[in-house]
């Protein structure tokens, strides 16, 4: 029997693969991006197992002293590390002096990360034989080939004291000596003499511990070492690869792919019901021979599950290269956008492990699978007699209609429960009361005047204060669901038309319509596939759109009206209270002086800033002048609940890293201001007249230069370890970033249309094999082969049509409603469709879903004689 049964599976595998054919590739769309997104998840986990030996070496961990931050280090006590040196669990140990510094060669410098050891407790650590002198320094491989250092050379070294010439005498190629931090995110580390060091704190301010036991041991090793000795303790290496973030970009990449996974499953399912129905034929006849029903699903579902296993395989493969473009689009974005607190991922490549790509196969195919297996038993668990009656979906039946308006009664009940006791999802109760009062009418024109009245009253329904991801997904689902309601009765009104006027009407239109409105269920799966994603992407790229806009316009003149900003580094304000240079090529400045006032941002400005300033929320000039007397404020709000009760407001004001004293301040308010209007969290502006000498607030220059300029002035800056940033140029960083990662998500939203490219095609091909008979038929009465194939390719392009005007209804209505959120938020903002981009998408998917449903053009020119025989 079992090779009866694979007989019959793999020859209707055989002579029905060229038909099936069409739907692998969108079949394999949910292996594809699962096997891509955990392929980037393998590679991030081989690129930091990797980095244990290329950067890390002996180093499995660190304590330090728990008031540490980045700028303010502090010294352990000789007990402690005498405690944690003669720990069991302790092989070796390096203490260490490090802060952050940069080095500089010829005209090229980085940021880096800077070490100050004893030789000896080096050379102990590492096992290695090498010297460091005073005056010498040893570089990391990464860093040397990043800057071009080579042995011998002499480099400037500033961490912010003043800067210090050392000779390179050795390049760590690899292990600690080529350290790049705990969590991979320094272009790399110098180590220097301790007696060299002049980085703030003792020493050691850290120390790196060399664990016994295997790597999953160390979370317990060091968290016995800081209940002991009271120290802020870390095992890197564990912590690194067991991270959440090394997960996180595969993980996000499927989750986005959802909408385009969804579809491809609405394609299965699709696939699956044909399969069902073209058997049903072929399961009678076995019946009647004497085959078991089990052995009759058996034999159809192995069919089934060889279409899948080669769509499976055909997404692995495709799955791997998804990753490849993947991880290049994403490293390209972090090289961009230069985040300094990601790893820079030195030496990343993709890696892929057999595992893992079965695993996405197999969790590609469990959904499909299960469809398959399912709608296999409904039709083989059916008598012969029901196997040979043709489905006709008839909307217009009893029993139809009854069952029908029952769940329309349960969605009101369930509509006017929600909106009485559960306030925070009112809009999903006012959305069950509009579904449950069309499916208890089912009349085209209740459905359309229902949807028209649910889209007006979710667009003008203000949102709640605290606006969370529910409430969004409601209002989407809302706009959703409306677009559903005005459009899914326009094929029967269309066709009501037609019938009126058939005389002058297209033959071939009332055909199309009147087949997209016999098969409702085809035609709503079809088109819903169209929907999802064509909502998706309209609200992707109308959103980053808008946002992109309007950071331009709030920053078209720059920062309060000044293009060019340097930031003072916060460590030499350890060492003393000074004041930014002012560079050659500098056109006009502002000093402003960042403080901390009762938890938030305040700000002293000069009088240049008051005279020039370009600033957003002004409406009465009269301000400025105000702050010129000591003791005066403006003070700015969020909603009109957080203005400021009395005439003063105190406080105490010092640095936001606690740097330098602090000190009890009265500021008159003279004003108040909407924080939304600037681009920077500040509550508090005053004139630096206010600012009380004791503290050591953050310097930052604003300055206006001449474009030509940049390139210098950066330089300036940059070589007295300042940080100096051009406002357009990282504007344009982080634009070419964002349109980087918006342009990765419409490739994996992409994959979608492709499966609903897939559906209407194999649609179309179905349709012309199962209407052959019609279609001679036609051809005998003098309908010409043309008008036939115009039928074929109308009704599909109708069908497609209907989720494009969804999604595209749905999309542009979201789009506007979380525009306005947005755009509340910062308190200004005009919502402006990107239309042409739009018509471009649109383009593109009618141009693909034309070729895709041109087929029956070929398939139906046949003579009537011909087409008249019985389908394959």
């Amino acid at each position: 029997m079992l090779k009866t049964i694979l007989k019959i599976a793999f020859r209707n595998f055989k002579a029905h693969f060229k038909t099936a054919f069409v739907l692998i590739l969108g079949i394999s769309i949910p292996s594809m991006l699962i096997v891509g997104g955990l392929s980037i998840n393998d590679s991030i986990k081989n690129w930091v197992v990797s980095s244990f030996s290329k950067n890390f070496g002996p180093a499995d961990a660190y304590v330090e002293n728990r008031r540490n931050n980045i700028f303010m280090k502090f010294s352990l006590d000789e007990q402690i590390v005498s405690s944690i040196a003669s720990h069991e669990k302790v092989k070796k140990i390096l203490p260490v002096s490090e802060t952050v510094g940069r080095i500089m060669y010829e005209d090229k410098s980085a940021d880096c990360l800077i070490i100050g050891v004893y030789p000896e407790d080096l050379k102990n650590f590492v096992d290695k034989q090498l010297d460091l002198f005073s005056g010498e320094v040893i570089i990391s491989r990464s860093l040397a080939n990043l800057l071009k250092i080579s042995l011998g050379v002499e480099v400037v070294v500033n961490v912010g004291a003043g800067e210090k010439k050392f000779t390179v005498t050795h390049i760590g190629e690899d292990g600690f000596l080529n350290f790049r931090g705990e969590n991979l995110h320094y272009l790399g580390t110098i180590f220097v003499h301790i007696d060299d060091f002049a980085g703030p704190g003792g020493f050691p301010t850290r120390i790196y511990l060399n664990l016994n036991g295997k790597l999953e041991e160390h979370s317990t090793i060091v968290e016995d070492l800081r209940k002991i000795s009271n120290v802020r303790a870390v095992a890197m290496k564990f912590q690194l690869l067991n991270s959440p973030a090394n997960r996180a970009l595969g993980y996000v990449t499927i989750a986005f792919s959802g909408f385009s996974i969804l579809a491809s499953f609405i394609l299965v399912y699709l696939f699956a019901k044909s399969f069902a129905e073209e058997r049903s034929s072929t399961m009678v006849i076995l019946r009647t021979l004497g085959m078991k029903t089990i052995h009759i699903m058996a034999a159809f579902f192995i069919e089934g599950l060889a279409y899948l296993l080669v769509a499976g395989i055909f997404g692995g493969f495709f799955g791997i290269l998804l990753a490849r473009y993947l991880l290049e689009k994403f490293i390209e974005t972090v090289k961009i956008l230069n985040v300094s607190f990601v790893p820079s991922f030195e030496g990343f490549s993709l890696h892929v492990t057999f595992p893992t790509v079965l695993l996405g196969i197999f969790a590609g195919l469990v959904v499909p699978m299960l469809i398959f297996l399912r709608k296999i038993w409904q039709i083989t668990n059916k008598p012969p007699v029901q196997m040979f009656e043709v489905q006709v979906e008839n909307l217009q039946s009893l029993t139809f209609k009854k069952a029908i308006r029952m769940v329309g009664l349960s969605l009101i009940c369930l509509g006017i429960l929600t909106i009485l006791f559960i306030g925070k999802f009112q809009i999903f109760g006012i959305l069950s009361l509009a579904v449950g009062l069309t499916l208890i009418f089912l009349n085209p024109i209740v459905s359309l005047l229902i949807g028209v009245f649910l889209t007006c009253l979710i667009s003008y329904l203000p949102p709640s204060q605290n606006v969370g991801g529910w409430e969004i997904l409601q209002r989407g689902a809302a706009f959703y669901i409306s677009a559903w309601l005005i459009f899914a009765y326009a094929i029967f009104l269309a066709r009501r038309f037609l019938s009126k006027f058939v005389g002058k009407a297209s033959v071939s239109s009332f055909i199309a319509l009147s087949y997209v409105e016999r098969n409702w269920k085809n035609s709503f799966i079809i088109a819903s596939m169209f929907s999802l994603i064509v909502f998706v992407m309209t609200l992707v790229i109308t959103v980053h759109s808008n946002v992109q806009r309007f950071v331009k316009q709030r920053m078209e003149n720059g920062l309060f009206g000044y293009d060019f900003i340097v930031i003072r580094n916060p460590l030499k304000l350890i060492f003393s209270k000074s004041e930014i240079e002012i560079c050659n090529g500098i056109l006009s400045y502002s000093r402003v002086y960042v403080a901390e006032f009762e938890n938030d941002l305040i700000v002293f400005v000069d009088e240049n800033f008051l005279k020039q300033a370009l600033v957003p929320f002004e409406t009465d000039p009269r301000w400025r002048e105000k702050l010129l007397e000591p003791g005066k404020a403006i003070v700015g709000y969020l909603q009109k609940n957080d203005l400021p009760t009395g005439k003063t407001v105190s406080g105490r004001v010092r640095s936001p890293f606690r740097i330098g004293g602090t000190s009890s301040v009265e500021l008159e308010v003279v004003d108040v201001f909407d924080m939304r209007q600037l681009l920077v969290p500040t509550k508090y502006v005053a004139s630096t007249k206010s600012l009380p000498k004791e503290v050591r607030p953050i310097p930052v220059l604003l300055a206006k230069i001449d474009p030509e300029n940049v390139s210098q002035i950066k330089s300036f800056y940059s070589k007295l370890f300042d940080f100096p940033i051009h406002v357009k140029e990282e504007l344009n960083k982080l634009f070419s970033g964002i349109d980087l990662l918006v342009q990765t998500a419409v490739v994996l939203l992409y994959f979608g249309l492709i499966s609903g490219f897939s559906a209407i095609a194999f649609h179309s091909l179905r349709s012309v094999v199962v209407r052959r008979r019609l279609t001679g038929t036609l051809m005998a009465v003098g309908m010409s082969s043309y008008n036939i194939s115009l039928a074929f390719i109308l009704e599909n392009i109708v069908i497609a049509s209907i989720g494009i005007l969804v999604g595209s209804f749905a999309g542009y209505f979201e789009s506007r409603n979380v525009l306005r959120l947005i755009f509340e938020l910062f308190g200004s903002g005009e919502f402006s469709f990107p239309l042409k981009n739009f018509v471009l998408l649109i383009i593109a998917i009618y141009t693909f879903m034309i070729i895709a449903v041109s087929l029956p053009v070929v398939l139906t020119k046949k003579s009537p004689a011909e087409a008249l025989r019985a389908p394959d």
